[in-house]
């Protein structure tokens, strides 16, 4: 789901084929800009995936320091409050996103496999060892998703800049 395989037919796997950046200087302007909007759509569904991996994370960690008397209004509360004090402020992306998540469900189920996969069914029955483990496995596929979604930045830029090549060098109308 989020690392490519080479001859596959999944958008990830085209983006990230060595061909996708080759002979950009060949190519027409509608196609290269298509490129670059195909991969600017894997990396808005990337980042959906890593947002709701953190998501899950911050909801682990926040088990671990709850209190023996907390109440569940609590949690909840202080959750709330994790979140918001680690949203970014508007406007500090580096990155302007023109992208929208695609996929939603098939996204939620991919990060539902992964829940799955570290034992997440009933929180409150788990060990703090337990959950410090299925946050270390939660953070290793965030770090994954990171990682390809970094490496897809790397393709947009090298789009971006052919694009603004172009505009800088001739006639192309934007």
């Amino acid at each position: 789901m989020v690392t490519a395989m080479p001859g596959g037919r999944r958008r990830i796997d085209r983006v990230m084929a060595p061909e996708f950046l080759v002979g950009l200087s060949e190519l027409p302007m509608t196609e290269l800009r298509e490129r670059r909007q195909t991969a600017m759509q894997e990396e808005a569904d990337l980042s959906y995936i890593r947002r709701m991996l953190q998501g899950r994370i911050e909801i682990l960690s926040a088990e671990l320091d709850l209190a023996p008397n907390e109440s569940d209004d609590d949690l909840v509360r202080r959750l709330t409050e994790a979140m918001v004090s680690h949203a970014p402020a508007p406007g500090s992306s580096s990155r302007h996103l023109v992208a929208e998540p695609t996929r939603l469900a098939e996204r939620r189920r991919y990060v539902e496999r992964v829940i799955a996969d570290v034992g997440l069914s009933d929180v409150g029955s788990m060990s703090p060892d337990e959950i410090r483990s299925a946050i270390a496995r939660l953070d290793e596929q965030e770090k994954l998703v990171s990682r390809t979604r970094s490496e897809v930045h790397e393709i947009i830029d090298t789009l971006t800049t052919e694009l603004a090549h172009r505009y800088q060098g001739g006639p192309v109308s934007p």
